[in-house]
């Protein structure tokens, strides 16, 4: 049985690799590139966006962090966020932003600033060559993985942020038409798993609001499709980086996901079944 998130053995090990083994290959990375750095015209920025509980951590964990051309930098990394923001997650002003991590010297740096993908065009515009993946996990299993993660209430907590905060919180970045839907969803009497979803609606809805779908340098990368297809994942994000990525860490690393049994309110399930419908016809890394 996997150990549950938060234990001790699951502290240990993540993507069923020891965290003593990857941050040794971190530090090993990092003096490696600071004795040969990457020239500052190779450097590139892969910034990685979409709803919470994506698969965001494994896309950066499983495919990316294994290349030594590559650094992943997590969510909270004091090179991106505002020393000011109570959570440590949102960014900084872009420019200098910009200005730390192209320091960095690697070929690829990878950042995932999720609760900024209200605004994914002002910060591809930031770094010159940049691309945008938008990962995709169906609404059940990101739901599912919330509560599991967060506590059976966040999903509840994350909507009234949205609804009451605005834009001062970042789960507020939302068009008057989403805030005023989940407004009247939330007041109807949602379980648990039902704010979840609605949640993950909302946050995937920024695709759409933002029309990411015709911006030549953002893909969706959809999280069941890399749980089958890896090793065709990895070549179609190699390509679409432009950085040979390798594939020796892809089986160990990549596991596939339990099956979904519990069930929606109608009302919400058709909400996020219609937005995952739309969704199946945008540019994606992978078609299958």
């Amino acid at each position: 049985m996997e150990a549950p998130v938060g234990s001790r053995h699951h502290r240990r090990r993540r993507d069923h690799e020891p965290l003593l083994r990857r941050w040794t290959r971190a530090a090993l990375k990092r003096g490696a590139r600071r004795v040969a750095p990457a020239p500052a015209d190779h450097r590139r920025a892969l910034l990685v966006f979409g709803c919470q509980r994506s698969g965001t951590t494994m896309l950066q964990q499983s495919l990316l962090d294994c290349s030594w051309r590559v650094i992943t930098l997590k969510e909270h990394d004091r090179r991106l966020v505002r020393a000011s923001d109570p959570e440590r997650v949102r960014w900084d002003s872009l420019d200098l932003v910009s200005s730390r991590m192209m320091a960095l010297p690697f070929e690829l740096i990878v950042a995932k600033p999720l609760v900024e993908s209200h605004r994914v065009r002002d910060l591809l515009d930031t770094f010159e060559g940049a691309k945008g993946i938008w990962m995709l996990r169906h609404y059940l299993m990101v739901a599912r993985s919330n509560l599991r993660r967060f506590g059976a209430d966040n999903g509840y907590r994350d909507l009234r942020f949205l609804v009451e905060s605005g834009p001062a919180d970042w789960r507020g970045t939302a068009t008057q038409e989403v805030r005023d839907r989940v407004a009247a969803l939330l007041a109807s009497g949602l379980s648990p798993l039902d704010a979840a979803a609605v949640f993950w609606w909302a946050r995937n809805r920024l695709y759409i609001d933002q029309e990411l779908w015709d911006d030549d340098r953002v893909r969706v990368l959809r999280y069941e499709v890399m749980l089958k297809f890896p090793e065709e994942s990895l070549e179609a994000l190699s390509e679409f980086v432009g950085l040979r990525l390798p594939l020796s860490a892809m089986k160990r690393r990549i596991h596939p996901a339990a099956a979904a049994h519990d069930g929606l309110r109608p009302d919400v399930e058709e909400l996020c079944s219609v937005l995952l419908a739309e969704l199946e016809n945008v540019p994606d890394l992978l078609r299958r």
